[in-house]
């Protein structure tokens, strides 16, 4: 599979061959990379420099390396885009109101599609969530459902880009605000209205209405985003 190459840049070879093996099929999800010795030896290099494409790819997010088992290609591919997302946003000294902003453009497709989309089985997920975020004590167990009821809206999108890029800015928004949610669910009027507008979100996609639907999203992320926006003004 692997070929010998030239000396320079070395190591961003093996990341392109190794990419290259993913984009026509030949790695897939889960497959275990050979060795770092095999694939020294064929690739003609040192184990240093396999080792250094190796790290590099799991920075990406595309290998995932587990101590004594060996080098996999990722197949938690939901999560691979978190951390170069995050890392750009950094360098580009990146603001927050720029996150929320592809965040609330991606909800809003991704909802329209998902209307049009969605299995019956999401459906139930979706109702099992509303339930969590309705009933539970424990706030903790309600981020983590609130998290997981725009989650299933993406996938139910059924477009894997959607559902990447808009997982990578939901941990991205969530890190960096880590106290909002805190912040708005310590008033039960505020969890009451948040709860009923995924209720609202959840019977238009029902409905199989999706204007309705992406407005009802709209209604939501407008609530919360003027909760961050206030967040904003007392940073600044």
């Amino acid at each position: 599979m692997f070929k010998q190459i030239s000396s320079d840049k070395v190591y961003t070879q093996i990341m392109n061959q190794i990419k290259v093996g993913i984009s026509n099929g030949e790695l897939k999800r889960g497959d275990r990379l050979p060795s770092e010795r095999v694939m020294a030896e064929q690739l003609g290099v040192s184990r240093a420099t396999v080792r250094e494409a190796i790290r590099s790819l799991e920075i990406m997010g595309l290998v995932q390396c587990n101590q004594g088992e060996g080098n996999f290609i990722t197949n938690n591919l939901e999560n691979s885009l978190a951390e170069p997302v995050s890392i750009m946003f950094q360098l580009n000294q990146g603001k927050i109101n720029e996150i929320n902003e592809l965040r609330r453009a991606l909800e809003f497709e991704a909802v329209k599609l998902a209307t049009n989309k969605i299995s019956d089985t999401s459906i139930y997920k979706l109702e099992e969530l509303c339930s969590i975020l309705e009933n539970s004590k424990k706030e903790s167990e309600r981020a983590e459902a609130d998290r997981k009821f725009h989650y299933e809206i993406a996938k139910a999108s059924g477009n894997i880009l959607i559902i990447n890029i808009l997982n990578a800015a939901s941990f991205l928004i969530e890190d960096l605000i880590k106290d909002i949610r805190f912040k708005i669910m310590v008033n039960e009027e505020n969890v009451c209205k948040i709860n009923q507008q995924h209720r609202s979100i959840l019977k238009a996609i029902k409905l199989k209405k999706p204007d309705k639907a992406v407005c009802c999203m709209r209604a939501h992320m407008d609530y919360v985003n003027s909760f961050i926006e206030g967040y904003n003004e007392n940073q600044s």
